[in-house]
């Protein structure tokens, strides 16, 4: 959620539309303008203003292959956010309020882990890391190419060729691993995946540091020859990058669990003290069971972190702009603006809907 900072800063009022943008039938077109359609009409009932209809409106319509969702929020003529999402939402939203409606997007955006991906032969590899923030960087390693394939035979010829084709291997998984190395460490990565050939990948894998080889996890039938299955590849790097952020939510699950149970812990629940954490900028994770909040409204100012139960709690702080908004929107803005991870699980007995993880 911190990825969306400087859209939570944005002066208002917004557009927030979560949309089902399948396109696996032949009149999905169709069906998407039909939609699209209902959505700007209702943001018009709303007072949404013309050039933020527009702005939308390209977006909206753009095909998207296969079952999917599409995520989007706009203000003042401009479209702030545009994203393709997973699965079509449970429950389409279509909003037009003084603050964006953000909350959603914890459930519904990619997993936000740095990872690295690594697909590598005997002559090289191909690698991508992403950033965790949407950025994404992509290499190539060519390493020598001659000579790599032993031969039979026998005679010190044959054993030269053998041991001069072990010696390039050698070379090029080092290279390869030196790569990996400096790319795991600059997007401090949590997760590397590696693919390709099973002889390259071992001599890949003996050549990385310490560092590497404790967050790598191996894909096996993955190639880099012609005609291989990219697909099939991609998707168990998404079901692996997944997971991994599935594990790291319920990690936090956990941990608000352990430390609720303590009479000192560093958790609480209930919108009042959740609210209050959120104002001081204590949040290391909000924990939501019930996203809609049970449509309860909180107080804010201009300063998305400016949150509170009540008016006067705002006012007395010397806030002089204060509005009364929907608490779904101003606790998901409030987490956004002050770098809070946004976790939606169902919790037993969570107090309101609503807890946090406190950093201290």
């Amino acid at each position: 959620m911190s990825s969306l900072g400087e859209l939570v800063r944005q002066r208002g009022p917004f557009a927030s539309v979560y949309l089902d943008a399948s396109h696996d039938t032949e009149d999905a077109a169709r069906a998407m303008e039909l939609r699209w359609r209902g959505a700007r009409a209702e943001l018009a009932r709303q007072g949404a203003d013309e050039a933020t209809l527009d702005a939308m409106e390209e977006a909206a319509l753009a095909p998207v292959v296969g079952k999917s969702g599409r995520a989007m929020i706009a203000a003042h003529g401009r479209l702030l956010l545009d994203r393709v999402l997973p699965r079509p939402p449970a429950t389409e939203t279509v909003r037009w309020s003084d603050l964006p409606h953000v909350l959603p997007l914890a459930t519904w955006m990619e997993p936000d882990v740095p990872h690295v991906v690594a697909l590598v032969d005997r002559a090289g590899a191909d690698l991508h890391g992403y950033d965790g923030q949407g950025e994404r960087t992509t290499a190539e390693v060519h390493g020598d190419e001659h000579p790599l394939h032993k031969v039979g035979g026998g005679g010190y010829s044959h054993r030269r060729i053998q041991k001069g084709v072990e010696e390039t291997t050698k070379r090029n998984a080092t290279q390869v691993a030196e790569e990996v190395d400096r790319l795991v460490t600059d997007l401090k990565a949590r997760l590397l995946i590696l693919g390709g050939e099973v002889q390259a990948r071992a001599d890949v894998r003996a050549e990385l540091s310490t560092r590497c080889r404790d967050v790598l996890v191996e894909v096996e039938h993955a190639t880099l020859a012609e005609g291989a299955d990219d697909a099939a590849f991609d998707h168990a790097v998404q079901a692996l990058v997944a997971q991994y952020q599935f594990d790291l939510d319920n990690d936090v699950v956990e941990e608000f669990t352990a430390q609720a149970g303590r009479p000192d812990g560093l958790a609480v629940q209930g919108l009042e003290p959740v609210v209050a954490a959120l104002r001081e900028a204590k949040v290391a994770a909000l924990v939501v069971s019930d996203p809609a909040l049970g449509d309860r409204t909180v107080w804010s100012g201009d300063d998305p972190a400016q949150v509170a139960l009540r008016e006067n709690d705002l006012r007395t702080l010397g806030v002089e702009h204060v509005g009364e908004h929907r608490a779904d929107e101003a606790l998901g803005t409030a987490a956004a603006a002050t770098g809070a991870q946004v976790v939606v699980a169902d919790v037993a007995g969570l107090r309101e809907g609503v807890g946090a993880l406190l950093r201290y």
